[in-house]
């Protein structure tokens, strides 16, 4: 059975059967736009960003660089939900209906294109394991690693004192460094104890001079994991608002779209 859908001066012939079906194929497409154009923004605003930014970086660029990011995903969401509104095509159904409809279609572009992106993002963590991990110059260990190089360096340039296996006594100190600032540690005066030894074997000086640098080194140490953990949680709540505000973008855009398409107009407010 099919049922003739009046839209103006426009007749569409619409079958029953199909009516309310979830259409994939523009679902697909949408995702696809929303990859493309959020990708193509990013990498022009990147583009621009890196061209302009000053030595040695600058916060007020970095805010910018977040604002045009979240504005490039935004925009990708809103482009890709609006193509699948128009392509999801007509159907028997109410106002209600259709603005529902289409927003359900806006709504599984957007986890489609997140669903996407996630997948893409693994499978190059998966290819390039070792840069974004062990050899990441933000990880613990690396970290641990610079510090255990500041703690065992010679005290002053004259002195000769070093130890025989200073590469071991390096590794031996960053382990020491990353167990002592774990949350759960239990033997904070043993680790700083093995410190101090470490630093007297091979960087030379007076117990209380190898206290202070161990006291020195592990405060730094710890400011630095705190800050890179307060980073990371800033890019977590900024990610979430971001995939949020794309998820609201791309339901809106959907039924928009089906409002022009039933030559209502391209905009929230109804125009009759």
């Amino acid at each position: 059975m099919t049922t003739t859908v009046l839209s103006d001066d426009t007749a569409t012939i619409v079958s029953d059967g199909t009516a309310n079906r979830f259409n994939w194929g523009a679902v697909l497409a949408g995702a696809t736009v929303a990859v493309a154009t959020g990708f193509f923004l990013t990498i022009l605003g990147a583009g621009f960003g890196l061209t302009l930014m000053p030595r040695g970086g600058s916060t007020t660029f970095l805010s910018l660089g977040a604002i045009w990011v979240l504005a490039a995903q935004a925009f990708g969401f809103a482009a890709g939900g609006h193509v699948t509104g128009r392509l999801i095509g007509q159907a028997v159904e109410t106002k209600k209906e259709e603005e529902i409809r289409a927003g359900a279609h806006g709504l599984v572009v957007w986890a489609v294109t997140v669903a996407g992106s996630l997948a893409l993002l693994a499978i190059v963590a998966a290819s390039g394991a070792a840069q974004l991990h062990g050899d990441s110059p933000r990880s613990q260990s690396s970290i641990s690693a610079y510090w255990a190089d500041i703690l065992l360096h010679p005290m002053g340039p004259h002195d000769t004192v070093r130890g025989e296996d200073l590469a071991q006594d390096k590794l031996e100190a960053g382990r020491v460094l990353a167990a002592d600032l774990h949350p759960g540690n239990t033997a904070h005066s043993y680790n700083r104890d093995d410190l101090v030894r470490l630093t007297m074997k091979n960087a030379g000086g007076s117990v209380a001079q190898a206290e202070n640098r161990v006291d020195y080194v592990t405060g730094e140490m710890r400011r630095e994991l705190d800050m890179a953990q307060k980073a990371a949680g800033f890019a977590a709540l900024w990610t979430a608002l971001a995939l949020l505000f794309g998820a609201v973008l791309a339901v809106a855009a959907a039924i928009s779209a089906r409002w022009e398409d039933d030559k209502i107009g391209f905009s929230m407010k109804r125009r009759y």
